[in-house]
């Protein structure tokens, strides 16, 4: 969450955006979530769980860093639309991977467990952006895309993907 608890900010003071075109950015990074729910399960059939979710957190990456360095409107959108995009594809994936490692007596304290990381994430990322953004408002957006390539590559190393022996 380290370059959305900036973002308004973001779009305020380097992309030129009012509150409408912040909207219609935010409307916009919402078909990037459209477009994840139909490639999601068809990606993950041809590359696997680990390279999927490998490749979103590459797509996340690449859009952040892409949007570190743009000034313009209309890029800015379509990269947070290929954002959102590696979002719900690792969303997906990552919550359909771990369904059958989980015994079934153990599942709902996992996802509790899991629910509750993410969310202590959210505000660490959060509290992490406001003061990266003191420096630049850009540099919470790079940090962000930073922490996706190391994600990245944590997960090619430690992801099994259970369709694939």
């Amino acid at each position: 969450m380290v370059p959305f608890s900036i973002l308004v900010l973001f779009a305020d003071e380097r992309l030129g955006l009012d509150g409408t075109g912040y909207g219609v950015i935010l409307a916009a990074s919402a078909l990037g979530g459209l477009a994840g729910t139909a490639v999601a399960a068809p990606i993950r059939a041809r590359i696997g769980y680990r390279w999927t979710i490998v490749a979103s957190l590459g797509l996340g990456a690449a859009s952040l860093a892409a949007l570190s360095v743009t000034t313009d409107a209309v890029v800015a959108a379509g990269l947070l639309a290929l954002y959102i995009l590696h979002a719900v594809v690792w969303g997906v994936c990552s919550v359909s991977l771990r369904q059958p490692l989980v015994p079934d007596g153990l599942r709902g304290r996992v996802n509790a467990a899991t629910r509750v990381l993410g969310l202590l994430g959210l505000v660490v990322g959060s509290v992490a952006g406001g003061l990266l953004a003191t420096v630049h408002i850009a540099v919470p957006v790079a940090v962000g895309a930073a922490v996706f390539v190391g994600c990245g590559v944590v997960a090619a190393v430690a992801l099994r993907d259970p369709d694939r022996r």
